[in-house]
Protein backbone atom coordinates (compact mmCIF):
# COMPACT_ATOMS: atom_id res chain seq x y z
CA UNK A 1 0.00 0.00 0.00
CA UNK A 2 1.56 3.22 -1.49
CA UNK A 3 0.21 6.84 0.98
CA UNK A 4 0.20 9.76 -0.43
CA UNK A 5 -0.97 13.41 0.04
CA UNK A 6 -4.10 13.88 -2.43
CA UNK A 7 -2.88 14.21 -5.97
CA UNK A 8 -6.31 14.09 -7.59
CA UNK A 9 -7.60 17.27 -9.18
CA UNK A 10 -10.16 19.12 -6.90
CA UNK A 11 -12.89 18.43 -9.31
CA UNK A 12 -11.91 15.04 -9.32
CA UNK A 13 -11.89 14.50 -5.36
CA UNK A 14 -15.08 16.19 -4.74
CA UNK A 15 -16.68 13.65 -7.29
CA UNK A 16 -15.43 10.68 -5.79
CA UNK A 17 -17.04 12.43 -2.46
CA UNK A 18 -20.24 12.77 -4.36
CA UNK A 19 -19.85 9.19 -5.60
CA UNK A 20 -20.71 8.62 -1.23
CA UNK A 21 -24.24 8.43 -0.10
CA UNK A 22 -23.38 9.90 3.00
CA UNK A 23 -22.66 13.34 0.84
CA UNK A 24 -25.58 13.54 -1.65
CA UNK A 25 -27.26 16.80 -1.61
CA UNK A 26 -24.18 18.79 0.45
CA UNK A 27 -22.74 21.96 -1.14
CA UNK A 28 -19.24 21.95 -2.75
CA UNK A 29 -17.75 24.24 -0.37
CA UNK A 30 -19.28 21.68 2.84
CA UNK A 31 -17.33 19.07 1.22
CA UNK A 32 -14.06 21.06 0.43
CA UNK A 33 -13.69 20.65 4.22
CA UNK A 34 -12.87 16.69 3.86
CA UNK A 35 -10.48 17.53 1.18
CA UNK A 36 -8.36 19.72 3.30
CA UNK A 37 -6.04 17.05 5.44
CA UNK A 38 -7.18 14.04 3.26
CA UNK A 39 -4.29 11.28 1.62
CA UNK A 40 -4.32 9.22 -1.57
CA UNK A 41 -3.80 5.46 -1.44
CA UNK A 42 -3.18 2.72 -4.15
CA UNK A 43 -3.63 -1.26 -2.57
CA UNK A 44 -3.01 -4.18 -3.41
CA UNK A 45 -5.59 -7.61 -2.67
CA UNK A 46 -4.37 -9.10 0.36
CA UNK A 47 -2.60 -6.25 1.84
CA UNK A 48 -3.43 -5.25 5.54
CA UNK A 49 -4.43 -0.96 5.99
CA UNK A 50 -4.71 -1.05 9.52
CA UNK A 51 -4.87 -3.61 12.25
CA UNK A 52 -7.14 -3.68 14.91
CA UNK A 53 -6.44 -1.22 17.94
CA UNK A 54 -4.20 0.79 16.22
CA UNK A 55 -4.50 4.83 16.70
CA UNK A 56 -7.80 5.49 14.43
CA UNK A 57 -6.66 8.59 12.22
CA UNK A 58 -8.88 8.13 8.23
CA UNK A 59 -11.75 6.67 7.24
CA UNK A 60 -11.28 5.23 3.63
CA UNK A 61 -13.53 6.48 0.91
CA UNK A 62 -13.57 3.06 -1.38
CA UNK A 63 -12.70 4.67 -5.29
CA UNK A 64 -12.24 1.32 -7.00
CA UNK A 65 -11.82 -2.21 -5.30
CA UNK A 66 -13.04 -3.85 -2.32
CA UNK A 67 -12.07 -3.76 1.02
CA UNK A 68 -13.28 -5.86 4.06
CA UNK A 69 -13.22 -5.17 7.94
CA UNK A 70 -12.08 -8.37 10.10
CA UNK A 71 -11.68 -9.64 13.71
CA UNK A 72 -9.72 -12.98 15.08
CA UNK A 73 -11.78 -14.82 17.79
CA UNK A 74 -10.86 -15.81 20.82
CA UNK A 75 -10.12 -19.58 18.73
CA UNK A 76 -8.43 -18.10 16.00
CA UNK A 77 -10.85 -18.29 13.80
CA UNK A 78 -11.25 -14.96 11.33
CA UNK A 79 -14.48 -13.05 11.00
CA UNK A 80 -15.68 -11.11 8.37
CA UNK A 81 -17.58 -8.17 9.54
CA UNK A 82 -18.12 -5.99 6.45
CA UNK A 83 -17.33 -5.35 3.03
CA UNK A 84 -16.91 -2.07 1.23
CA UNK A 85 -17.33 -1.43 -2.61
CA UNK A 86 -16.76 1.65 -4.83
CA UNK A 87 -18.75 5.05 -3.19
CA UNK A 88 -18.63 3.80 0.52
CA UNK A 89 -16.38 4.81 3.35
CA UNK A 90 -15.09 2.19 5.89
CA UNK A 91 -14.90 2.39 9.26
CA UNK A 92 -17.25 5.57 9.55
CA UNK A 93 -18.56 4.82 13.49
CA UNK A 94 -14.76 4.60 14.69
CA UNK A 95 -14.93 8.70 14.25
CA UNK A 96 -17.25 8.99 17.82
CA UNK A 97 -15.17 6.15 19.28
CA UNK A 98 -14.06 7.55 22.43
CA UNK A 99 -11.07 4.84 22.67
CA UNK A 100 -9.94 6.37 19.35
CA UNK A 101 -8.48 2.99 17.56
CA UNK A 102 -9.38 1.03 14.54
CA UNK A 103 -11.99 -1.61 16.26
CA UNK A 104 -11.49 -3.82 13.44
CA UNK A 105 -8.80 -4.78 10.89
CA UNK A 106 -9.22 -3.50 7.28
CA UNK A 107 -7.36 -5.40 4.14
CA UNK A 108 -7.82 -5.09 0.76
CA UNK A 109 -9.91 -7.92 -0.85
CA UNK A 110 -9.01 -6.72 -4.07
CA UNK A 111 -6.38 -4.25 -5.83
CA UNK A 112 -8.01 -0.59 -5.91
CA UNK A 113 -7.53 2.79 -4.58
CA UNK A 114 -9.04 5.06 -1.92
CA UNK A 115 -9.35 8.85 -0.49
CA UNK A 116 -8.63 8.75 3.18
CA UNK A 117 -10.74 11.21 4.94
CA UNK A 118 -9.42 12.40 8.10
CA UNK A 119 -11.11 12.43 11.31
CA UNK A 120 -10.48 15.63 12.18
CA UNK A 121 -12.16 16.98 9.15
CA UNK A 122 -15.45 14.77 9.15
CA UNK A 123 -16.27 16.02 12.34
CA UNK A 124 -15.91 19.58 11.34
CA UNK A 125 -18.04 18.85 8.27
CA UNK A 126 -20.14 17.42 10.97
CA UNK A 127 -20.47 20.58 12.75
CA UNK A 128 -20.93 22.64 10.03
CA UNK A 129 -23.29 20.77 8.91
CA UNK A 130 -26.50 19.51 11.18
CA UNK A 131 -27.84 17.07 7.28
CA UNK A 132 -24.80 15.23 7.55
CA UNK A 133 -24.77 14.39 11.46
CA UNK A 134 -28.98 13.33 10.82
CA UNK A 135 -27.64 10.93 7.83
CA UNK A 136 -25.33 9.25 10.16
CA UNK A 137 -28.18 8.83 13.58
CA UNK A 138 -29.72 7.42 10.53
CA UNK A 139 -27.41 4.77 9.52
CA UNK A 140 -25.79 4.24 13.07
CA UNK A 141 -29.80 3.87 14.27
CA UNK A 142 -30.46 1.36 11.54
CA UNK A 143 -27.34 -0.88 12.06
CA UNK A 144 -28.63 -1.01 15.95
CA UNK A 145 -31.43 -2.23 15.11
CA UNK A 146 -29.84 -4.62 12.52
CA UNK A 147 -27.73 -5.87 14.74
CA UNK A 148 -30.09 -6.60 18.03
CA UNK A 149 -32.35 -8.50 14.86
CA UNK A 150 -28.94 -10.53 14.25
CA UNK A 151 -28.14 -11.22 18.04
CA UNK A 152 -32.01 -12.30 18.68
CA UNK A 153 -31.71 -14.66 15.26
CA UNK A 154 -28.49 -16.03 16.23
CA UNK A 155 -29.52 -17.18 19.39
CA UNK A 156 -32.84 -18.28 18.57
CA UNK A 157 -32.43 -20.25 15.58
CA UNK A 158 -30.28 -23.35 14.29
CA UNK A 159 -27.18 -23.89 12.28
CA UNK A 160 -30.00 -24.63 9.24
CA UNK A 161 -32.08 -22.21 9.84
CA UNK A 162 -29.07 -19.61 10.18
CA UNK A 163 -27.59 -20.73 6.85
CA UNK A 164 -30.74 -20.85 4.56
CA UNK A 165 -31.31 -16.96 5.52
CA UNK A 166 -27.68 -16.46 4.81
CA UNK A 167 -28.18 -18.12 1.28
CA UNK A 168 -31.08 -16.13 0.35
CA UNK A 169 -29.69 -12.62 1.96
CA UNK A 170 -27.31 -13.01 -1.13
CA UNK A 171 -29.33 -14.19 -3.53
CA UNK A 172 -31.57 -11.13 -3.25
CA UNK A 173 -28.74 -8.91 -2.91
CA UNK A 174 -27.09 -9.85 -6.20
CA UNK A 175 -30.50 -10.55 -7.91
CA UNK A 176 -29.41 -14.26 -9.42
CA UNK A 177 -30.19 -17.97 -7.96
CA UNK A 178 -26.20 -18.41 -8.79
CA UNK A 179 -24.89 -16.82 -5.61
CA UNK A 180 -21.23 -16.17 -4.96
CA UNK A 181 -20.26 -16.36 -2.05
CA UNK A 182 -17.99 -13.58 -0.81
CA UNK A 183 -16.64 -15.57 2.65
CA UNK A 184 -14.57 -18.78 2.53
CA UNK A 185 -15.87 -21.42 4.15
CA UNK A 186 -13.86 -20.55 7.51
CA UNK A 187 -15.41 -17.34 7.58
CA UNK A 188 -18.48 -18.43 6.77
CA UNK A 189 -19.37 -20.42 9.80
CA UNK A 190 -17.59 -17.96 12.06
CA UNK A 191 -20.14 -15.67 10.70
CA UNK A 192 -23.23 -17.62 11.65
CA UNK A 193 -21.73 -18.60 14.48
CA UNK A 194 -21.36 -22.25 13.95
CA UNK A 195 -18.63 -24.90 13.46
CA UNK A 196 -16.94 -25.43 10.57
CA UNK A 197 -17.80 -29.74 10.83
CA UNK A 198 -21.69 -28.21 11.09
CA UNK A 199 -21.35 -26.31 8.23
CA UNK A 200 -19.85 -28.66 6.11
CA UNK A 201 -22.23 -31.42 6.66
CA UNK A 202 -25.53 -29.14 6.20
CA UNK A 203 -24.05 -28.48 2.30
CA UNK A 204 -23.17 -31.72 1.79
CA UNK A 205 -27.10 -32.44 2.90
CA UNK A 206 -28.47 -30.30 0.98
CA UNK A 207 -26.37 -30.80 -2.75
CA UNK A 208 -27.96 -34.67 -1.79
CA UNK A 209 -30.55 -34.13 -1.67
CA UNK A 210 -31.10 -31.59 -4.86
CA UNK A 211 -31.54 -28.39 -2.95
CA UNK A 212 -28.30 -26.85 -4.18
CA UNK A 213 -25.16 -27.46 -6.06
CA UNK A 214 -21.79 -25.50 -5.14
CA UNK A 215 -19.20 -24.86 -7.85
CA UNK A 216 -15.66 -23.24 -6.14
CA UNK A 217 -16.91 -20.70 -4.52
CA UNK A 218 -20.77 -20.59 -6.58
CA UNK A 219 -23.75 -21.51 -5.02
CA UNK A 220 -26.25 -22.78 -7.10
CA UNK A 221 -30.27 -23.14 -5.76
CA UNK A 222 -32.71 -25.37 -6.94
CA UNK A 223 -35.25 -25.50 -4.35
CA UNK A 224 -35.50 -21.90 -3.20
CA UNK A 225 -39.15 -23.25 -1.43
CA UNK A 226 -37.55 -25.12 1.19
CA UNK A 227 -34.56 -22.37 1.87
CA UNK A 228 -37.57 -20.20 2.37
CA UNK A 229 -39.42 -21.85 4.60
CA UNK A 230 -36.37 -22.55 6.64
CA UNK A 231 -35.44 -18.83 6.47
CA UNK A 232 -38.94 -17.24 7.56
CA UNK A 233 -38.26 -16.42 11.04
CA UNK A 234 -35.75 -14.53 10.32
CA UNK A 235 -38.40 -11.87 8.56
CA UNK A 236 -39.37 -8.71 10.60
CA UNK A 237 -42.48 -6.97 9.66
CA UNK A 238 -40.23 -3.55 9.75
Amino acid sequence: MTFVKNVFPHAQSLNALKSCSLFNGIEDEKLALLLENCGHIRFKSGEILNHEGEPFKHCPLMISGQMEVYRHTYLGEEKIFGLFCTGEIVAIAAVFMPHNRYPMSLRAKTDGEALLLDKRDILRLCHACPQIMEKLLRRFSSKLYENINHIDWLTSSSAEQRLAAYILDLKHKQLTSNIVLPLSRGQLAAKLGIRYETLSRLVSGWRQKGFIDIEKDTVHIHNENYLTKLSISAQRPF
